[in-house]
């Protein structure tokens, strides 16, 4: 109920209250003394106490009476009360005109009508205050429904907001006074909800390319390092008596150190690389992967760009399928276990293809011939920063996060990845076939 409507209430009933009083005062009729009649029911009296002929008390000309002798024992008593009760007293004298005062008469009026008069407007004031006194109740309630309430939901609202929940919604009335505040308040919450959301996809985006790039920029610098190490594998087994003259012996020096110095700046890169990536990648639960279909021949490609030292060998023929990947994620996945190969084995490297068509998935069997992993540490290879206890790993530089991403990129893939020890270090690639 609005507070207009109570007030209109209010006022309607006040009048009402109002109108009932005037008309119970006015409608009361109470006896009023009629001075002719009393003096001449008085005369009356008088004529008839000299003859004999009036009783103490009775009814003349419909008007009772009661007569109280001054020689009375209850004279007095009689007299106060014929006062107390507002009744009309005259004196009672000899009629033979000697003026002698006899006793008093009493007229008994009936008083019930103030009796009567007092009681109703008791009542209408009593009703009255019970009106009012449910009014005020009925305002208040509809001030604290209407406005002290909400401004508490409001306030709640306004605490949930500055700790950063979102989620909790503002419960809106239109009928309320301040239910445009509501959905405007309520509105401004998803437009912060939609801003934060932005903020948090964007920052997810921005790390999530910073730790792409940083993984991808790892792979031209293992070019990079790779090339320098054939280089100057090759430049160190050429005889100087092969070289027709000594300035050819210059270069060949100023060429071997130069070489040199591109190797030592990208373990430098490879090293800024690493802690940027880390860096990012302690932010993000796994980068981000978009699966599609591809033909499996795209493994070939990608196992001949790996092949820097001529190592790589591919044991049987490939079987042409459709097979659901992620190119980018499953070229990085091949390049990280070449590149631990390279690393920590330092051997040829046979590739076996296997179809499995029962599973539905394409089997890529990757096995160097180094000293393999300790049995305790397998489980361990695909856990986030972990690294081996062996002489070779702990000399060889390394985040320990490259089979962790070829974990997070398989799985993203519906595939997955293990390894074990057989005859070297294997490891083992399920890829989804369509």
């Amino acid at each position: 109920m609005k507070i207009r409507n109570i007030v209109i209430l209010f006022t309607v009933l006040m009048m009402a209250v109002y109108i009932a009083a005037v008309i119970t005062i006015n409608t009361t009729q109470i006896n009023q003394v009629n001075v002719a009649e009393i003096n001449h029911v008085v005369k009356t009296i008088e004529k008839e106490w000299t003859q004999g002929e009036v009783e103490k008390s009775g009814t003349i000309a419909g008007m009772s009476y009661r007569i109280t002798l001054v020689a009375d024992e209850n004279y007095q008593a009689l007299l106060f009360d014929g006062i107390k009760n507002r009744q009309t007293i005259m004196d009672l004298t000899t009629s033979d005109g000697r003026q002698e005062v006899l006793g008093k008469i009493i007229f008994l009026t009936n008083g019930s009508e103030e009796v009567v008069m007092k009681t109703n407007l008791l009542t209408i004031i009593s009703f009255t205050f019970g009106i009012m006194l449910m009014m005020v109740y009925l305002v208040l309630g509809l001030v604290y429904t209407s406005v002290l309430r909400p401004f508490g939901v409001m306030k709640q609202f306004a605490r949930k907001v500055a700790d950063g929940d979102l989620e909790f919604r503002l419960p809106m009335d239109r009928s309320n006074y301040f239910g445009a505040f509501t959905e405007s308040f309520d509105l401004m919450r998803e437009e912060l909800k939609k801003a934060r959301q932005g903020e948090y996809a964007a920052n997810i985006s921005k790390k999530e390319l910073v730790a792409e790039l940083s993984h991808d920029i790892k792979t031209p610098v293992a070019t990079i390092k790779a090339i320098c190490e054939l280089l100057e594998i090759k430049l160190a087994t050429v005889k100087s008596e092969d070289l027709p003259e000594s300035t050819a012996v210059m270069t060949l020096t100023e060429s071997i150190e130069k070489i040199t110095v591109i190797d030592s700046k990208a373990d430098i890169i490879d090293a800024l690389i690493s802690n940027l990536f880390h860096a990012t990648l302690e932010e993000l639960e796994m980068l981000a992967v978009h699966v599609s279909e591809q033909p499996s021949t795209i493994l070939i490609q990608m196992f001949k760009d790996m092949d820097h030292f001529g190592k790589i060998s591919l044991k049987n023929d490939l079987v042409e399928c459709l097979i659901c990947c992620d190119p980018l994620r499953l070229e990085q996945v091949i390049d990280n276990v070449i590149s631990n190969a390279y690393k920590y084995a330092d051997t040829a490297i046979d590739i076996w293809f296997n179809l499995d068509k029962n599973k539905q998935y394409l089997e890529v069997k990757i096995r160097d011939y180094g000293d393999g992993v300790n049995p305790d540490e397998c489980p361990l290879v695909f856990e986030k920063f972990f690294r081996g206890s062996g002489e070779a790993v702990q000399n060889t530089p390394g985040s320990g996060l490259g089979l962790y991403l070829a974990r997070q990129f398989m799985t993203g893939m519906d595939g997955s990845i293990h390894c074990y020890n057989a005859d070297g270090f294997v490891v083992e690639l399920c890829i989804k076939v369509v």
